[in-house]
């Protein structure tokens, strides 16, 4: 019997505006799998990627993603899509005059969590996740790029999502940091059972930490062998 998934693409083609950008995408990702997303930039991995969390409409095909059929989406339904997302790109994205701990309270309240404690008890679990324990009242410009990065990935976990969307994640980083954020998603892939799709150009990483790779190129997203 074949497994769930929790990303299922069949036959989609993708579309921005009037450009065909991907052609017959057919692609699946399981419960707590980890695969990559590779290709030349302008090859359509953004647009992809922007299916997945209903920025760009599918008219086409099938797509399913977690739990939601991307072809009957209505812009009402999309925060709650985006809600099973967790998001994690190149730029940080963080408000720099804030703490660690404000810039995760600020995603809880505008994904209305109302219960202060909670919300407060909330932050402190998804930073030991991702081992920053003890950081919730350093301002986010007293870290270094890998641990920016990794308050990042608390963010993404805010609202335990079963997807996990990181674009370039370590586009920014030195190897060794890389190391460490792709030894942190590969654990929470293992531990929370959190389905992850890394979109990246870095080749090294993909052979330290193996796992299934799709490839944009002409049009088309296939598996690599």
């Amino acid at each position: 019997m074949n497994k769930p998934s929790v990303i299922e693409f069949d036959a989609v083609d993708i579309w921005q505006e009037d450009k065909l950008v991907l052609s017959g995408v057919n692609f699946r990702l399981a419960p707590a799998e980890t695969c990559y997303l590779i290709g030349k930039s302008g090859s359509g991995k953004t647009s992809f990627l922007k299916a997945i969390y209903g920025s760009i409409p599918i008219k086409s095909g099938e797509a399913k993603v977690a739990g939601f059929d991307l072809g009957k989406l209505e812009d009402r339904d999309v925060p709650m899509l985006r809600r099973k997302l967790g998001m994690v790109f190149q730029d940080f994205i963080l408000f720099d005059e804030w703490t660690v701990g404000r810039n995760l309270l600020y995603i809880l309240e505008a994904t209305g969590w109302k219960d202060r404690a909670q919300m407060t008890a909330r932050v402190l679990q998804v930073l030991e996740m991702v081992n920053l324990q003890g950081h919730e009242k350093k301002p986010v410009t007293a870290l270094s790029g890998g641990e920016q990065q990794r308050v990042v990935i608390a963010r993404a976990l805010l609202n335990n999502p079963p997807i996990i969307i990181a674009d370039e994640p370590t586009g920014n980083l030195d190897p060794d940091t890389s190391d460490e954020i792709l030894y942190l998603l590969n654990r929470l892939a293992r531990e929370f059972g959190t389905s992850i799709i890394i979109a990246t150009h870095d080749y090294r990483l993909i052979q330290k930490f193996p796992a299934r790779v799709y490839k944009c190129e002409d049009s088309r997203i296939t598996e690599v062998e």
